[in-house]
């Protein structure tokens, strides 16, 4: 597959590198670099699996010892899997990471075999994660702002999609690093997938989309897949089509997944139209699949 190019500068000294692994033949995962004059931020570092791609990406920017500050969003392998080789690898480095996820990544064991479980082939795409070295993690707080050389951010936990989840608002660019707090964006469809996986968390998913919504950023960052304007109105749009598709949920007699498919057809025009698409996107279907499963789960305790 033409990775090329996997590094673009987005804005002036931010850059977004494509860590997909090679064999999912479409780019599905982005991080990104920040840099100043003494410090480099990188927000998703992506799965261990393309950490060499992320650390060419570092020497393409003409790295040499300046502090590596890791933001973790969460400790998916699609988004810290790489976290703990870089933190065993670049001595001057430090990650972020929401207190639930410290055991994770200090001992990734269990994250590795319930992502197997649930990933299967994926997780093996994304490979194992390494322990990472405890005296390089720092535990964020709620609402903790925290300034990396001349750039102020706030970590804000949203912990819908998982208990472990933190999104980072980036008060200089008036950008918000959503992880997978805000859904999945399809760039050729211009169409977001809502990251209700099981086990979701409905109340807490809409707390955490209602929390980002406050800052009213104008960029939103997404790992799945890159940056958009129009933040709040996409932060709003997201959080009507969650609110509806589990309206829909909960009103089925039968949580199953066909009357729940076809209900949403019915109801929601612009899902019909995408869902027509799928059988040309195997990747969105996949992605469909796990956001129907959480959310039926989530309406049967209801």
């Amino acid at each position: 597959m033409g990775m090329e190019p996997f590094l673009q500068e987005i804005f002036k000294d931010v850059y977004l590198v494509d860590l997909t692994p090679e064999d999912m033949n479409v780019k599905f995962i982005s991080g990104y670099i920040i840099r100043d004059e003494e410090n480099i931020i990188i927000v998703e570092q992506g799965p261990k699996s393309t950490v060499g791609r992320l650390i060419e990406a570092l020497n393409k920017l003409g790295y040499t010892d300046e502090r590596l500050h890791l933001f973790v969003t969460h400790i998916h392998l699609d988004h810290s899997g790489a976290a703990g080789t870089l933190l065993n690898n670049f001595l001057n480095s430090q990650a972020y990471v929401h207190p639930r996820a410290i055991k994770h990544m200090l001992n990734p064991e269990k994250l590795w075999k319930g992502s197997l479980n649930a990933l299967g082939w994926v997780a093996e795409l994304y490979q194992r994660p390494d322990p990472a070295p405890g005296h390089r993690i720092r535990v964020t707080n709620d609402n903790e702002e925290i300034d990396v050389g001349k750039y102020k951010f706030k970590f804000i936990y949203t912990e819908g999609h998982a208990s472990h989840h933190q999104s980072i608002y980036w008060i200089d660019y008036n950008g918000m690093f959503v992880g997978d707090a805000a859904g999945i964006y399809i760039r050729e469809l211009d169409y977001v997938v809502p990251t209700t996986l099981y086990p979701f968390k409905y109340k807490l998913y809409i707390e955490s989309l209602k929390k980002m919504i406050e800052f009213r950023p104008e960029y939103l960052f997404y790992p799945h897949y890159g940056v958009v304007d129009d933040g709040v109105q996409r932060l709003r749009g997201h959080l009507k089509q969650v609110e509806n598709w589990f309206r829909i949920a909960r009103s089925l007699e039968v949580k199953e997944k066909n009357i729940f498919i076809a209900k949403l057809r019915k109801e929601d025009k612009e899902f019909s139209e995408l869902y027509d698409k799928a059988e040309d996107y195997p990747v969105l279907k996949l992605l469909l699949e796990f956001s129907f499963m959480g959310i039926l789960s989530e309406a049967e305790k209801y």
